[in-house]
């Protein structure tokens, strides 16, 4: 890698958990020495995209923060979104979600938080896996089957739940079963007390470039409300699909490349 490569590779490190690392770790994941490692930082921390700590380990800067909040209120597909997703927080009184693609991983890339005491926690910027939840389901269920088949025989297929499903030959066939459907329902999968809805937004050449979602503590949800958040997530996926056309001009759909 170049020096401009490393210096992006070190904004994505310090954007990922925990958070704050020190030069020689940071140094060690980037395959660069410590004396050059301190000279890409120094500059990342003059321009305000990076901060050092009290104890001298970095983490991101206030610029990082501001760079993203413009991408978020101005360009990108969080301003697209938002109108769509408030909505359906308020119609069905849970989470709502749009997920994407990012480096083949099934990514959080915009939430409205439900107004509820007990709500479902989650993150923007938090991968899900392609056999679990709404949102990784959901996408996963779409991507390209060779990818799928990669994933399967390289990573290891985590068990969160006694729901979850680890035989390859039964997420294949599951997500088969959404792309039939046209829905996705994780019940219990990532985690016992959750469930999740999703169903795909596509662009003008049927092409799904995102996951629409619900998610909702599972005490809340009885069969009307079940059969109620298929129909919304449905729905919305429908119309986003139908205005995403009009929102984003060809060369500005949202894809994986310009969220990385």
């Amino acid at each position: 890698m170049n020096s401009a490569e490393k210096t992006v590779c070190l904004l994505k490190i310090l954007a990922q958990k925990p958070y704050v690392y020190g030069v020689t770790e940071l140094s060690a994941k980037i395959g660069c020495g410590k004396s050059g490692t301190f000279k890409l930082l120094s500059v990342l921390v003059k321009e305000g995209l990076a901060a050092q700590t009290p104890n001298h380990k970095y983490t991101l800067g206030i610029a990082a923060y501001l760079l993203g909040k413009t991408y978020e209120d101005e360009v990108g597909v969080a301003k697209f979104a938002k109108p769509y997703l408030a909505r359906l927080r308020d119609l069905s009184g849970e989470n709502a979600a749009l997920g994407m693609m990012v480096n083949e991983h099934p990514t959080i890339i915009y939430r409205e938080e439900s107004r509820q005491m007990v709500r479902v926690s989650s993150i923007v910027g938090t991968r899900r896996p392609f056999y679990a939840g709404a949102v990784g389901k959901t996408l996963g269920a779409y991507e390209d089957e060779a990818v799928l088949r990669r994933h399967l025989v390289e990573e290891p297929l985590e068990r969160f739940t006694a729901h979850t499903l680890t035989s390859p030959a039964a997420i294949l066939a599951d997500l088969a079963q959404i792309r039939r459907q046209g829905y996705a329902v994780s019940d219990g999968e990532l985690s016992d007390d959750i469930i999740g809805f999703g169903a795909p937004v596509r662009d003008a050449s049927g092409h799904v470039w995102a996951a629409v979602c619900i998610d909702a503590p599972k005490m809340r949800v009885d069969a009307l409300k079940r059969e109620r958040c298929i129909f919304l997530v449905q729905e919305f996926a429908r119309q986003m699909s139908e205005d995403s056309g009009a929102a984003f001009e060809q060369t500005d759909r949202p894809t994986t490349q310009t969220l990385v």
